[in-house]
């Protein structure tokens, strides 16, 4: 797990990165955690209606993500998926979360979208189990 320096000296954050191959290829974490469950729900819609319009350098140059259907509930949950296929045939599904103090980003790489459903939802899942209130 990478930890980069957060933003605002008051958050902690964290990165985590999970390659594989097949149907789901990779798996990002991004967690910053908050002092209160208040300040991270503040923080909680900005962040998630930015990663609407991605900047060019995450996923590419003209990308484009549309409204997607979150796979699990926590206090905010908001998810988009981008509109085309890689030359790869990878859809990247993106989901942002605010579980108690946390602020979760998952970025998940797939070309079944069955085995990613799968994959974002035990993430979603082990991550409300861990994420401080």
């Amino acid at each position: 797990m990478l930890r980069p320096p957060a933003l605002d000296p008051q958050l902690d954050a964290a990165v985590a990165i999970y390659a594989g191959s097949g149907a789901v290829g990779n798996v990002r974490v991004e967690v910053s955690l908050h002092p209160t469950a208040e300040a991270a729900s503040a923080q909680f819609g900005p962040i998630a209606e930015a990663l609407k319009n991605p900047p060019p350098d995450l996923f590419g140059p003209g990308t484009v993500q549309t409204e997607g259907q979150p796979v699990y509930q926590a206090e905010g949950a908001r998810s988009y998926v981008t509109a085309r296929p890689d030359r790869d045939g990878n859809l990247v599904y993106t989901d942002a979360y605010r579980m108690g103090r946390a602020v979760i980003i998952v970025y998940t790489l797939g070309s079944d979208a069955d085995a990613v459903r799968s994959v974002r939802e035990g993430v979603a899942r082990r991550l409300d189990g861990r994420a401080p209130r």
